[in-house]
């Protein structure tokens, strides 16, 4: 995890942005209040995973493409084609490549990385930014905890920390969907922008 004075100290010493100017750096106050944001359980503490996503760069697929292996379509290597629906984490670019703009990304799907194509030069878009915001479709709860199978003495007190998501509301991502051992099930830890709640919720189940 991030602590408030470790946030402050690391932001503090980042090198000031081309043309920023003396008066517009921000004081540790500054700092310390930007945190009590990004501390959004209200913990007292943010961990790595949730920090990055916050900064974290997305774009949606909206149309099949493929990711290849370099910057250059020609004699570039398809590594595989991403679908509609999928989600890419941009690490670089956009940048133009003749007519082409393009990015390197890595799947959310499968951690492949490669570059991919933005907008093809016939006006057909295949990324667009996003792909970190889901709906729910399904009623589900969100819980406090990633385990979501406990011994007869912590259930009530799983009980306690749920809440029922109804369909059509709107999650954020805040950790990747990851496997939970036993049960099979993949929970993705989120914020829910109704009510501001984090916690984590089932997206794929066992069956």
């Amino acid at each position: 995890t991030i602590s408030k004075d470790a946030f402050v100290a690391f932001v503090g010493k980042l090198p000031k942005a081309e043309g920023e100017k003396e008066d517009e750096t921000l004081s540790d106050e500054d700092l310390a209040r930007a945190y009590v944001v990004l501390d959004e359980e209200k913990t007292g503490a943010v961990t790595r995973e949730t920090f990055v996503a916050l900064l974290r760069s997305m774009m949606k697929v909206v149309k099949d493409v493929a990711l290849t292996g370099t910057l250059s379509l020609q004699d570039s290597k398809s590594l595989r084609r991403l679908e509609a629906g999928e989600a890419l984490e941009v690490l670089e670019g956009p940048v133009k490549e003749g007519e082409l703009t393009r990015v390197r990304g890595r799947a959310v799907q499968d951690g492949q990385e490669g570059w991919v194509t933005v907008a093809g030069n016939q006006g057909s878009i295949f990324l667009k930014e996003g792909g970190s915001t889901f709906k729910i479709v399904k009623e589900t709860i969100l819980t406090e905890c990633f385990e979501i199978d406990a011994p007869p003495s912590e259930v009530r007190k799983i009980k306690e920390s749920t809440r029922k998501l109804k369909l059509g509301e709107m999650v954020e991502v805040r950790e990747w969907g990851k496997k939970q051992e036993g049960t099979g099930l993949t929970r993705m830890k989120c914020k829910v922008r109704s009510d501001g709640l984090v916690g984590w919720i089932t997206t794929v189940g066992n069956t």
